[in-house]
């Protein structure tokens, strides 16, 4: 498979390696994204699950589902067992086919600019927009 993007986790336990372009990338500011990240929101670009490669460590992934989401649908987040880092979230609603990959975990994954910024209502009012993106105070359609 030729790649497009490759990225680990902090540990390296964890390796993606990614064969297309992101379908969309956008920065969250649900609560959950934000209590993921640490911080104010998370940076997340959209791939195709068949495109993406993941090696890992035999149990080195551990995966949560969150339930009572912003957006209404269950998702599951998975992140790596020895560090911590949060690696993607699986919305249910997609029904597997579409990985969120934190662009923090690619390499020069923080080039992808966010098109958009969902939840934006949850956005810390000393937190500006970014320049030139869309804004959806919810989950963002389509």
């Amino acid at each position: 498979m030729s790649h497009i993007y490759k990225g680990a986790c902090l540990c390296g336990d964890v390796r993606l390696t990614i064969s297309a372009e992101p379908k969309s990338v956008l920065s969250c500011f649900c609560n959950d994204c934000s209590k993921g990240a640490g911080g104010t929101n998370q940076v997340i670009a959209k791939f195709s699950a068949k495109a993406v490669e993941i090696t890992a460590k035999p149990d080195s992934i551990s995966k949560y589902i969150v339930n009572g989401t912003s957006s209404g649908s269950p998702k599951e987040k998975a992140f790596c067992r020895t560090c911590g880092c949060p690696l993607w979230t699986v919305p249910q609603s997609a029904k597997g086919e579409l990985l969120l990959i934190r662009t923090s975990i690619l390499e020069n994954g923080l080039d992808l600019r966010p098109a958009s910024e969902i939840f934006v209502r949850s956005r810390p009012s000393w937190v500006l927009p970014s320049h030139n993106t869309t804004q959806w105070d919810e989950m963002r359609k389509g």
